[in-house]
């Protein structure tokens, strides 16, 4: 599920685009400032989701849907409870107020992702592990070499500085990247990042602690940046697996 942020406010950008780095399930295409070079970015390309700011100079968050043929779904950010009303009757996923905390986002988000099942605008649940994504590779530069690695067979990524190690089923390759590097080229429906030292791999999971999980017996940390994101995407996963199970 790909989104944009349309926000006049810089410092209202940044707080959205840390929280949203913490769900793996959405992915932030670009941020604007202007809803004028917003709208010519819209002509180009679609979107599922939109983060709209209301009060904003040229052209305001209530207006800017009405120049859109086929709106995405919109989730209104404002510091401003006058406006629910209006948001609700443009059909607006959701109306999130200013200081955005990370759980009310988190259940907008959640809720966006839902719609967009029910329309068919994305085949599959960013939160089931796809079968078709393990058979994906990936290269990986060591020092003078590329390695392939299957996507299946990444367990965890352990971050120390600007070096990675990426632990496999078959070893681990130690590699010079930055950790936001390694999201980046990684699958978001099957990997997490639930520390700034470590991104694991949902399929490989053995158990989840209070403040780690264990994968191949090893204990990696949970921090409280991403606890509450990564406890979410478990609770999501058991969720549908079990209304599956019910179903059969």
């Amino acid at each position: 599920m790909n989104c944009i942020i349309i926000d006049d406010e810089p410092a209202a950008i940044d707080v959205l685009k840390f929280h949203l780095s913490s769900i793996p399930f959405i992915d932030l295409e670009k941020t604007f400032r202007d809803p004028l070079d917003a709208l010519e970015h819209l002509q180009k390309h679609t979107v599922d989701v939109i983060f709209l700011d209301i009060n904003m100079p040229k052209l305001s968050g209530i207006s800017f849907p009405k120049f859109l043929q086929n709106p995405p779904l919109i989730i209104f950010t404002t510091a401003y409870s006058e406006y629910a009303l209006e948001s609700y009757e443009l059909k607006a996923v959701d109306y999130l107020l200013k200081p955005i905390e990370f759980n009310r986002l988190l259940q907008a988000v959640i809720k966006a992702q839902q719609l967009l099942e029910k329309k068919g605008s994305i085949k599959t649940s960013s939160t089931e592990i796809s079968n078709d994504v393990g058979q994906q590779t990936i290269f990986i530069k060591s020092g003078s070499e590329f390695h392939q690695l299957y996507v299946q067979d990444i367990k965890y990524v352990e971050s120390d500085g600007n070096y990675v190690t990426f632990h496999t089923s078959k070893g681990p390759v130690l590699a010079r990247y930055k950790i936001s590097e390694v999201l980046e080229i990684l699958p978001k429906e099957i990997f997490i990042r639930i520390h700034r030292s470590y991104i694991v791999a949902l399929k490989h999971i053995e158990t989840v602690k209070k403040h780690c999980v264990v994968i191949a017996a090893k204990e990696i940390p949970i921090s409280s940046n991403y606890r509450e994101g990564f406890l979410a995407i478990i609770r999501e996963i058991s969720k549908k697996r079990g209304a599956k199970s019910k179903g059969e």
